[in-house]
């Protein structure tokens, strides 16, 4: 393909075509690793969840420092770099439920594409994350679990 041939083909209209096709394509992207093919809940659910004692596994996704700072009670801490090495490392089976959660969202979203590509079922993300869940005055824990 010669320059002529590029020039025809913008001229058609072709090339802006194919770039509105190009950023589509990276704003979806984009918006599914934040999703992390997750499904969200909410954090009255979970906390109802929590409190008759029929909690999915909640996975705090943030830095060793973040976790030791607060985290949800009974969070487990894997970074989520290491979410799926990491549930392995601890027996969970890939049919458990896991919410994960990080400070705003991004991080979690990671997390859970990793689970979703390697076949875990179901997978939650806290609605909100930390950031909410400590706005609203829920219950946290501090230090190692």
């Amino acid at each position: 393909m010669n320059f002529r041939t590029m020039e025809r083909i913008d001229a058609a209209g072709w090339g802006s075509r194919k770039k509105t096709s190009a950023i589509l394509f990276i704003v979806l992207t984009v918006c599914m690793l934040i999703s992390g093919c997750a499904t969200t809940i909410t954090q009255t659910d979970l906390l109802k969840k929590m409190q008759e004692h029929r909690a999915p596994v909640i996975v705090d996704v943030r830095s060793r420092g973040e976790y030791d700072s607060d985290h949800l009670p009974g969070a487990v801490h894997i970074p989520f770099y290491s979410i799926g090495s990491g549930l392995k490392e601890l027996k969970y089976a890939k049919n458990e439920a896991f919410v994960l959660y990080c400070e705003h969202g991004p991080r979690a979203g990671l997390a859970g594409l990793s689970l979703y590509l390697q076949g875990y079922e179901q997978v939650f993300s806290l609605e909100g994350h930390m950031k909410l869940w400590r706005a609203n005055g829920l219950p946290t824990e501090k230090g190692l679990h």
